[in-house]
């Protein structure tokens, strides 16, 4: 046991054996035992992000064991959920302003037709399950944590196409859209944490198109529980404005000025720069007319920043965010402000890459929705680990590695990438030194002008790391002499 850095909490120095024990120690699951199979389980899968069961358990035993943890209903995924969420909120409270972002991924488990409880996803022939978390990041995309999780399956007979109007009249506590009040709802929470903790730390939503739900405004606007939030416009909504509309509206405004960025590929776009040009405004959004009637709902005024890709190029469809926020945006600094939130929202489609891609969890096979359930909040945070060891090295790559690596994981990556000994530093290395050397493990070149290691690259390197540090703890107890027995 060594003295390490405990993440998240900057100058701390504590006897820390291992990262799982600081993020799920206090886990709370009716029996020690289990929380020491958690803890177990958790590093296992970590250390070998790209395994099934068996595989990243080792042996059979190991396999049977992490099954039988599956399938004990007295597991419940928010007491394993809950000891992460506390370690979130001490990593958040060392930031002035962090950003609550939400979005929702189906998990297809059509391949595993025998598994029971899934539902149907996009249609009724691919079934699985539908997951809503709310990651925390920093302004500077750093994710800290997870802390709300929501995951349901489908009534097949709600989602049938002939029911899609019958679902529209539902109320939203009814509705898969409650998704986005449990995002606020986890947000509020947090603030209120950090502000019994003493700290000072902002905490802003930030939600794309699919959130953009009057429900929700009205929600953040509520006086007996204010949310800071900032979401994409789908609604070309009503507004007490001349022009009728939001669109018109605010495409009647002065430009206030143009901002350049660096757009991310996607399924749909390859990775480019742009420039913006920016609006902004307050505006009085005025509820659906079929409801304000009937439920007696109230305008609500909220500030919009509308960015427009006047000159996109030949080809390439143009960039259009319209954003509606319950910050106060009263200069082209703050609307620019207001932007860059927004783009932090693509760190939660990383999350889903590195969940499927590398933690292959629409892979698992565990024969009902409940287990699956289980298996997936240790994904969910083991995905996050990777995102976050990712982005650390690049945010404080002067850090050492021991805030996030034990002793024998450095020293042994060290002999391995070069072949001796010799190599291994007395002191630790640095953050960044060592997630480059885990990105050649995945391939990376680590040349000068190579860019940092990527999740894929770096979730390849950690599966190999995994290896290689339990063959060197192994060839190192051979290399010590056997003691000798006074007869």
């Amino acid at each position: 046991m060594t003295a390490t850095v405990v993440p998240g909490v900057a100058g701390a120095e504590v006897a820390e054996p291992s990262w799982t024990e600081y993020e799920f120690g206090a886990a709370d699951l009716g029996d020690a035992r289990r929380t020491r199979r958690l803890e177990g389980l958790i590093g296992q899968f970590a250390e070998k992000p790209l395994a099934s069961i068996p595989q990243a358990t080792k042996d059979w035993a190991g396999a049977k064991a992490a099954y039988r943890f599956m399938d004990n209903d007295k597991v419940d995924p928010e007491a394993i959920m809950q000891p992460h969420r506390d370690r979130t909120t001490e990593r958040a409270s060392e930031h002035p302003l962090v950003l609550a972002v939400g979005d929702t991924t189906m998990l297809d488990y059509t391949r595993h037709p025998l598994t029971e409880g899934l539902g149907p996803l996009s249609d009724l022939e691919h079934r699985g399950l539908l997951l809503h978390p709310t990651l925390v990041v920093t302004p500077e995309r750093v994710p800290l944590g997870l802390i709300d999780h929501t995951v349901w399956a489908r009534d097949e007979d709600t989602f049938a196409p002939e029911n899609k109007s019958k679902r529209s009249r539902m109320p939203i506590y009814d509705k898969e859209s409650i998704k986005w009040l449990c995002s606020l709802v986890a947000a509020h929470r947090l603030k209120q944490d950090l502000t019994e903790a003493g700290a000072a730390t902002r905490v802003v939503c930030v939600f794309d198109r699919e959130g953009d739900i009057y429900d929700v405004l009205a929600a953040a606007v509520a006086p007996e529980n204010p949310c800071e939030l900032v979401v994409r416009a789908k609604n070309d909504r009503r507004v007490s404005h001349p022009q009728g509309h939001l669109w018109n509206t605010m495409a009647a405004r002065a430009v206030a000025g143009t901002i350049a960025l660096s757009l991310p590929r996607t399924p749909k776009r390859k990775a480019r720069e742009t420039e913006l040009a920016v609006r902004f405004a307050t505006v009085t959004v005025l509820p659906p007319e079929h409801r304000r009637a009937s439920e007696g709902l109230e305008p609500i005024t909220v500030q919009v920043v509308y960015a427009d890709e006047e000159r996109p190029p030949e080809g390439a469809e143009p960039v259009s965010w319209m954003l509606i926020t319950t910050v106060a945006v009263e200069s082209f600094d703050d609307a620019c402000r207001i932007l860059s939130w927004y783009c932090c929202r693509w760190a939660v489609e990383l999350l889903f890459r590195v969940l499927k891609s590398g933690c292959k969890t629409e892979e698992r096979q565990l024969e009902t929705a409940d287990r699956l359930k289980r298996c997936l909040v240790l994904d969910l945070i083991v995905a996050w680990r990777v995102l976050y060891l990712t982005t650390i090295g690049r945010d404080t790559p002067d850090l050492p590695c021991t805030v996030i690596f034990e002793d024998h994981e450095w020293k042994s990556l060290y002999v391995f990438v070069y072949k001796t000994e010799a190599r291994v530093p007395k002191e630790p290395p640095t953050l960044r030194e060592v997630t480059r050397l885990i990105g050649r493990l995945g391939g990376h070149l680590g040349r000068k002008s190579d860019k940092e290691p990527g999740q894929i690259t770096m979730w390849r390197g950690l599966s190999r790391l995994s290896d290689i540090s339990a063959v060197w703890l192994i060839l190192r107890r051979e290399q010590r002499p056997e003691p000798d027995i006074d007869t």
